[in-house]
């Protein structure tokens, strides 16, 4: 078994998970921590049966392979790098490559559903949960998925209200009780990029 440390950072669609844990990533040494996002975890629609993106629930933990993710953490629990999938939110496919997620002593996470699974969340050293009102996450999945995913926004409007909003209550918000620190998303990145770190071991932030 490696010292490897998992930190997990978990929160809503849209509440800024993917900048916190990009940014907690880049205030580390180079080389001593690597991301990993539950996104790219996604099933892959070719092996969904009748997959209709319209209808698909995208918003619930089984939308993904999280044996497999724990699977990964495993691996590299034993001191072995692993290859991860990259999904491809424009065609809801993962792409035909992957990338090798090397050895390092940290681990960021970050998704929706990290600690929903009890295989997944045992990977886990430490949780952080982040807090964005509604309004909020709504405006950032608009302006993102519109320029990035190819949405409409009343797509987008839509599936926030039919779905987004009520797998949230059920699947996301209860994890809030589960973290070692919840930040509110609203805050500045770099600000809670440090509240982060206290997280982590001495022996890691140097």
């Amino acid at each position: 078994m490696t010292a490897l440390f998992v930190l997990a950072i978990v929160g809503g669609s849209a509440s800024g998970k993917s900048a916190l844990a990009s940014a907690v990533v880049s205030s580390l040494p180079p080389e001593r921590a690597a991301l990993v996002r539950e996104d790219d975890y996604y099933r892959c629609s070719s092996r969904v049966q009748n997959f209709d993106p319209g209808a698909f629930n995208f918003d619930e933990p089984a939308a993904k392979e999280q044996a497999l993710l724990a699977a990964h953490l495993a691996m590299a629990r034993s001191g072995l790098p692993f290859e991860r999938p990259v999904y491809d939110f424009a065609t809801h496919r993962r792409r035909p490559e992957t990338v090798c997620v090397p050895l390092a002593p940290v681990i960021v996470l970050e998704g929706l559903h990290l600690l929903t699974s009890a295989s997944l969340a045992s990977q886990v050293d430490a949780a952080v949960f982040v807090d964005t009102a509604e309004p909020v996450r709504l405006a950032r999945r608009i302006a993102r998925d519109v320029s990035e995913r190819q949405r409409t926004q009343a797509f987008v409007e839509a599936q926030f209200r039919e779905r987004v909003t009520p797998m949230h209550k059920l699947h996301v918000e209860p994890q809030k009780e589960l973290a070692q620190l919840v930040l509110n998303g609203e805050d500045p990145l770099s600000a809670l990029a440090a509240a982060v770190r206290t997280l982590l071991p001495e022996r890691l932030k140097a």
